[in-house]
């Protein structure tokens, strides 16, 4: 794992940026995002992708952890972040206007495979006990990037069209 240290911390400065850059996007519109009704649950859900891969960034970085431990962390906090997202995306998602529901459900897509992607990670670590699985973390975590960026703009642009 000791090759995968400047991955893991250069991913865990950038999910800490993108981290800034949602809450500034949501004080900045804070008014208008509760006034929509439920989509402050997509602020809510951008966060806690961006804390998945905060976590999942500093446990790849603890020192001489078994790798089927790791991976047990992995999809544990990975399979509690997307049920947690599942429940959010319920409620939202049936309260889109129309017009929105197609764009709306794509948004969630992407967001089911970004954490989908870092549990499965985990899932084969802790099947296999070998770096196998970690080399699936930077899809997920890439996915988490443009999920997690997705909805920052929809918070801080689109919702003042």
């Amino acid at each position: 794992m000791a090759a995968w240290a400047n991955f893991f911390l250069g991913e865990l400065g950038a999910a800490s940026a993108l981290a800034g850059l949602l809450f500034v996007s949501v004080s900045m519109n804070q008014a208008r995002i509760l006034e929509l009704g439920r989509m402050a649950d997509r602020g809510v859900e951008a966060l806690a992708i961006l804390l998945l891969v905060l976590v999942i960034a500093s446990l790849t970085l603890v020192p001489h952890q078994p790798l089927r431990l790791l991976g047990a962390e992995i999809f544990l906090v990975g399979t509690a972040t997307l049920v947690a997202v599942l429940r959010l995306q319920k409620v939202y998602l049936s309260q889109a206007e129309p017009r929105y529901r197609r764009r709306s459900n794509m948004m969630a897509w992407l967001n089911r495979a970004a954490i989908g992607v870092i549990a499965l990670a985990g899932l084969v670590v802790l099947g296999r006990g070998d770096e196998a699985g970690i080399y699936l973390l930077p899809l997920g975590i890439l996915l988490s990037f443009a999920a997690a960026g997705t909805s920052a703009w929809v918070l801080l642009i689109e919702i003042s069209r």
